[in-house]
């Protein structure tokens, strides 16, 4: 992202790793936190596969900027840390009152406690 820390509620394109590192796909994902001084945050996967039971739809009214190509979810039980390194772009941002909702599912799914 040439100079652009990814924010919370960004959507952006990135290389993601195998769970077995052997190689990478490029892939959206939903930006959780702001990146640390290492540049490192916390997202969720966004797929098009919507045969997942932890997930939560998204939809065009829930985009502030840019849109995903194919309809698509966020995995509440897919939660990783990144680093801004394997960030390709930015594809989109979402709206707060979408963005509240995806946490939710993620705290409801993690067992955190207010």
């Amino acid at each position: 992202m040439a100079g652009i820390m990814p924010q919370p509620s960004d959507i952006v394109l990135l290389h993601f790793p195998f769970t077995d590192l052997s190689g990478a796909k490029l892939r959206p994902a939903l930006v959780l936190t702001e990146a640390t001084v290492h540049g490192d945050f916390l997202a969720a996967q966004v797929t098009s596969q919507t045969h997942h039971l932890a997930q939560v739809a998204l939809c065009d009214g829930d985009f502030a900027l840019g849109r995903l190509p194919k309809a698509s979810i966020v995995r509440s039980d897919k939660v990783f840390t990144l680093n801004q390194s394997l960030v390709v772009r930015r594809v989109g941002r979402l709206r707060q009152p979408a963005f509240e909702r995806i946490q939710a599912e993620i705290c409801r799914h993690l067992g955190c406690r207010e």
